[in-house]
């Protein structure tokens, strides 16, 4: 019998020793992504394991839905992402076997619940996808759902540390509730978001996303004749002019969003925890960022600049911010574990050495970091908005610093709000 047990301690320690960790096994579809070859990617993510492993059910689908957002595909894309959403819904109440499991293993044998940087940014990502279809019933649905996870996470008191790297998703929503001229409910949002800003100051690097937001909440405000708002803002900022809403009602509208970079990926980092007997290693994931150049875009109306792309979503930021909110939590669960794990090989040792001595090598190798993450995400997120003249040829660029820009014409009625977008990697 302890042959036997023997033999099943090394069997599977060796087989869990000679597993990848996820970034390192999807390192090729990340590389053909930063190399921009979209298809390549996505034709390699179909056919690695993560596409038919059911614990990675929610990862799959949020890295086919990036995948094929990036090749315009927004119809699918959308799908995919509804699909993860779903899942990591119904992954809430979790199952009692395979957290049981965890307990005795590691974490990267159960479902992937997601980061709570991603639940939030599944419905973001689709609101843009739809908006760009052109389909804003939907795009309104999306930032519901947004919404919604934002209150379960207040709820549950998770979370709510990202929402100060994050102004892009209720600055959105103001420019979808614009497009179907749901005024009021775009002041809401716009006032969310710059008091976003204002309750953590220390973002000084949102500070061109407040004036712009000030600019839109003031020409609605004096719109519909909020005075209140209007005093708010001139207090801040006596000297802001804005364009006059019912002169914008007569142009056309292009919403830029710039998608620079790649969010950090997961790695693991090794924690020494002592016992009565010995010292113990715990792995723990870290973010390592991934090094790009084009920080920010130009933006060109019929070669003439008009701006620069303001950051509105700190993605890189989110990431780390949520893995630290539960990193105590998380290390005291994997410290419980390991000392499971040290007293059963303690007890197996006092009745045969050698057996032992397996379950102490067991132990070792199968507490590992679990790097599993939404690797195909943008670092950042960015936005400009442009108002050209309605039914008239005009040329919008986007030319990033360093890569290929983007080029489209327009010819668009009076009231039209059409958005184009650009992701770059390098």
């Amino acid at each position: 019998m302890n042959f036997k047990i023997c033999t099943l301690f090394f069997i599977s320690a060796t087989t869990l020793s000679g597993c990848q960790s996820y970034t390192q096994e999807n390192s090729n579809i990340r590389n053909n992504l930063y190399s921009g070859k979209i298809p390549e990617a996505t034709k390699m993510l179909d056919e690695s394991s993560l596409a038919t492993e059911a614990r990675n059910f929610a990862l799959f689908k949020m890295e086919k839905g990036m995948l094929l957002y990036l090749q315009s595909d927004y119809q699918n894309a959308t799908k995919n992402w509804i699909q993860s959403d779903q899942k990591l819904e119904d992954l809430y109440t979790t199952s009692i076997s395979k957290t049981a499991a965890s307990f005795i293993i590691n974490d990267s044998i159960t479902d992937y619940t997601g980061e709570s940087h991603e639940k939030i940014l599944l419905p973001i990502f689709s609101s843009i996808a739809f908006f760009a279809n052109e389909d804003t019933n939907n795009s309104i649905v999306m930032i519901r759902r947004t919404n919604d996870i934002k209150k379960a996470m207040d709820t549950d008191d998770i979370g709510k540390n990202l929402y100060k790297f994050d102004i892009f998703s209720n600055y959105f929503s103001g420019l979808v509730y614009e497009t179907k001229s749901e005024w009021d409910s775009a002041i809401i949002e716009y006032k969310k978001a710059i008091t976003n800003i204002q309750l953590n100051a220390q973002n000084s690097h949102f500070k061109s996303a407040e004036l712009q937001i000030s600019k839109d909440l003031g020409r609605l405000a004096e719109f519909r004749n909020r005075t209140d708002i209007l005093k708010e803002i001139k207090a801040k900022f006596p000297n802001l002019t804005w364009e006059n809403h019912h002169d914008l009602l007569k142009k056309a509208e292009i919403f830029v969003v710039y998608e620079s970079g790649n969010s950090p990926i997961k790695v693991p980092k090794e924690i020494l925890f002592p016992t009565d007997r010995t010292v113990v290693r715990i792995s723990f994931p870290e973010y390592k960022d991934i090094q790009y150049k084009s920080k920010i875009s130009e933006v060109y109306v019929n070669s003439k600049l008009a701006g620069k792309t303001i950051l509105m979503e700190d993605i890189g930021k989110m990431a780390k911010q949520a893995l630290d909110d539960r990193r105590v939590r998380d290390v005291a669960k994997m410290a419980a574990r390991v000392l499971a794990k040290e007293v059963a090989a303690r007890k197996l040792g006092d009745e045969n050495p050698l057996a032992g001595l397996a379950a102490n090598a067991f132990g070792a190798i199968t507490e590992t970091a679990d790097t599993r993450s939404w690797t195909t995400l943008p670092d950042t997120l960015q936005v400009f908005r442009i108002s050209i003249p309605a039914n008239k040829l005009t040329t919008v660029s986007i030319k990033p610093e360093y890569g290929m820009p983007l080029e489209q014409n327009f010819t668009l009625p009076a009231n039209k709000k059409k958005l184009i977008r650009l992701r770059t990697f390098n």
